[in-house]
């Protein structure tokens, strides 16, 4: 961050006698656009003496004492900065103070939206952050995986793709999860054969941050980010020791127990997280056939880093996890009908490793270099229906950036491998696929002026089975005072067609045909966002509007026909994918309270084969508010929740074409005594649920005419849960 920059403008003698009372006077501006701030708070620290600027940005303080004292300067979003200043019994002093805005919605990180080390606020790309108080807040709803934390964020809906086993992924702006990309401190971690686990596989505990780019960018992470990118900024080992350790059980039967401990010492840092969580086949409706799966998982995430010097660190991350995931009927049921009950068993086991090398080469250079390797092992059987598989993947990147004058230059190149293997007996081998994708990647950043920036960036990848695809993108940001923000961008983005797809995993993968004669998907997006903050009084406010709009062209879809007779076969929409619509997001401060409200306009369709129907399980209205209260010094926290879902289309629903809207409504309360901190959590208060609506089952699970239909509405119900958790 540049140093705020404050000028003495002159020092004034004025010849009057030494009773004569001489003011200290000034203008607070803006730093980086030179706007007049008003309601900065000046005081002579040591005195009573203070004052608030005007409209104009000007002060004047009288009758301050002969000597040397320090002037501090304060306003909200912007970094308090202390002055000494000499007065004497004859000195008028004149300043003119440039304060630096602090953009308080998060720390400097690597930005996803530009990969560079910057403060969110400052890139012209459109990047929302989940900062670490929300990650925490969902930790005590759900410390077993980060489902929650993403489902009630503005324009994003995890989508369960099975009814039995609970799998899920995430939409963004009403496209299917296959086409978000997923990151762990900038590197692609879950994908393909993991997609429908990801979410509900990771952990919370270490996450400090979640970075959200909405739209199209191919440009700077490769395929599959088509509807997105998000995210997860790991914690990492400072000298202040960090513990922070939970357990929690749920009155669904379900138990967590995760601990994580970072510390650095000298050059060594280390941090290891440790996660054990549990829940038990639960059957909400009573009707035999469990709404939650049961599962078993153990995760362990160590990770070391090592600064060499200063200007250059190390950073080697291993990470492993196994569960055993089973759905199905519940056992001890009986059905008049005679044949085997319907189970899923899924046994699956990740390793991953990964290391980042970060040189800062001057203050306007840098180096990084990052490698990483997946190994996902995963057997399963969906009732009598075997699928075994194993996905291999790797992934290299290297990036050079450096600072011309008024401009900010990266290049960098990737290499990403994607090894398939279907090894399910008796299923050709036809469906296993060896993917790799070397890259070249550049981007520009152009400083137009002190309110206008400009980023240039594009992408190619040369696809060793569909070719070459060169993907650009581009954004500009207009900031005419220090509290509004205008963002205008478009970008493109494509992903190799593979069986990865709701409906295949909603159908365990049985009688799902390899893929013939297909398309690569290629999408492009465009969105335009305007970003307001101020100060009313003590009321700090943040609003952002943003519209978007994406066309996706070669969209996998599965042949209604082979749908109908359970066997599935992928091909290619005849027409577009077209998604439009608008998120309004508001934020509120006072005093100790917080309230966030936001609002989603969704309307997304499909073309093909000469009709246009919008797209299957996208809410066209969805609304949310949060409002907290917490006194830091008090240890205490409640927060009350309200989400409301709309209306959905729904296609492979014998009952309904449409489903009914709904309300979600939570309380949470945390009190901390000391390092000890006890919470409960009431999650989904008034108990809406799908099966409240309908059963999520036709036909007899005990015969092979059953099937489960699509999710639109939580399965879980009203859920209780509470623990403790100690933090150092």
């Amino acid at each position: 961050m540049r140093f705020i920059s404050v000028f003495f403008i002159h020092f004034l003698l004025l010849g009057f006698s030494s009773g004569q009372s001489f003011p200290t006077v000034g203008t607070v501006k803006d730093s980086d656009t030179h706007e007049k701030l008003s309601g900065a708070n000046i005081l002579i620290e040591g005195t009573t003496l203070g004052i608030s600027s005007d409209s104009n940005g000007t002060f004047t303080i009288v009758n301050v004492p002969p000597g040397v004292h320090n002037l501090v300067v304060s306003l909200i979003g912007y970094l308090e900065y202390r002055i000494p200043i000499t007065v004497g019994d004859k000195d008028s002093i004149h300043l003119e103070i440039l304060l630096q805005p602090s953009h308080v919605e998060t720390e400097e990180f690597v930005i996803t939206g530009t990969r560079t080390v910057r403060n969110i606020a400052d890139v012209p790309v459109r990047v929302e952050s989940i900062p670490q108080e929300e990650v925490e807040e969902k930790l005590l709803m759900t410390p077993s995986n980060v489902a929650m934390l993403l489902n009630e964020s503005t324009g994003m809906r995890v989508q369960t793709t099975s009814a039995t086993s609970n799998t899920a992924n995430l939409r963004i702006q009403g496209l299917n999860g296959r086409y978000t990309q997923l990151l762990t401190d900038g590197i692609p971690n879950f994908g393909g054969l993991s997609s429908g686990f990801g979410l509900t596989q990771l952990p919370p505990i270490n996450v400090r941050q979640v970075e959200v780019v909405k739209g199209a960018t191919s440009a700077l992470y490769g395929a599959d980010a088509i509807a997105g990118v998000v995210n997860f900024i790991t914690k990492e080992p400072y000298e202040d020791r960090e513990l922070n350790a939970l357990i929690n059980t749920t009155t669904q039967h379900g138990f967590d127990i995760a601990g994580f401990y970072s510390q650095k010492v000298d050059e060594i840092g280390s941090s290891i997280l440790v996660s054990r969580n549990n829940q038990a086949l639960f059957d909400v409706d009573n009707d035999g056939f469990a709404d939650i799966a049961k599962y078993d998982r153990l995760t362990i995430v160590p990770k070391i880093t090592y600064e060499f010097s200063q200007h250059l660190h190390a950073r080697i991350t291993v990470g492993y996890s196994i569960e055993e995931r089973i759905g199905g009927i519940v056992d001890g049921v009986h059905q008049a009908s005679v044949g085997i009950p319907y189970k899923e068993s899924i046994k699956s086991a990740r390793f991953d490793a990964s290391g980042a090398l970060t040189w800062n080469v001057s203050a306007s250079q840098s180096f990084s270099l990052k490698i990483a390797g997946m190994r996902l092992k995963r057997d399963a059987l969906y009732g009598q229906n075997p699928f075994n598989a194993t996905q291999s993947m790797f992934y290299g990147d290297a990036q050079y950036s450096f600072d011309l004058k008024s401009q900010k230059i990266l290049v960098g190149t990737a290499f990403n491998l994607d090894d398939f293997a279907d090894c399910t007996v008796g299923i050709s081998n036809d469906r296993s696929y060896r993917f790799n994708s070397p890259s070249v990647f550049a981007q520009d950043e152009i400083q137009l002026s002190n309110r206008l920036r400009l980023l240039l960036s594009g992408r190619v990848d040369f696809h060793n089975e569909f070719g070459t695809f060169f993907t650009p993108r581009s954004s500009l940001m207009f900031r005419p005072t220090s509290s509004l923000t205008f963002r205008l961008g478009g970008g493109t983005g494509f992903k190799a067609p593979t069986i990865f797809v709701e409906e295949a995993e909603e159908i365990g993968f049985r009688n799902v045909r390899p893929l013939q004669d297909v398309k690569v998907e290629e999408a492009r997006s465009a969105s335009f966002d305007v970003n307001y903050r101020t100060l009313l009084h003590d009321f700090a406010i943040t609003v952002n509007t943003a519209f978007y709009l994406t066309h996706l062209k070669n969209a996998l879809l599965v042949d209604d026909d082979s749908l109908a007779s359970d066997i599935l076969y992928l091909r290619n929409a005849a027409g577009a994918t077209l998604t439009r619509g608008v998120e309004l997001s508001t934020k509120l401060a006072y005093s100790d309270f917080k309230l966030s409200l936001g609002y989603t306009y969704l309307y997304a369709t499909q073309s093909d084969m000469g009709q246009t129907y919008e797209v299957d399980l996208n809410p066209r209205h969805s609304f949310g508010a949060v409002l907290v209260w917490e006194r830091y010094e008090d240890q205490f926290k409640v927060g009350i929740e309200n989400y409301w879902t709309g209306s959905q289309r729904i296609a492979r629903n014998p009952r309904r074409d449409r489903s009914p809207d709904y309300w979600i409504t939570g309380v949470i309360a945390e009190k901390g005594f000391g390092i000890v901190r006890f919470f409960v959590n009431f999650e989904n208060i008034f108990d809406a649920r799908q099966t409240q609506f309908e059963p999520i089952i036709t036909g007899d699970p005990f015969t092979s005419n059953f099937r489960t239909l699509p999710i639109y509405a939580p399965l879980e119900g009203r859920v209780v849960n509470g623990g403790i958790r100690v933090v150092l």
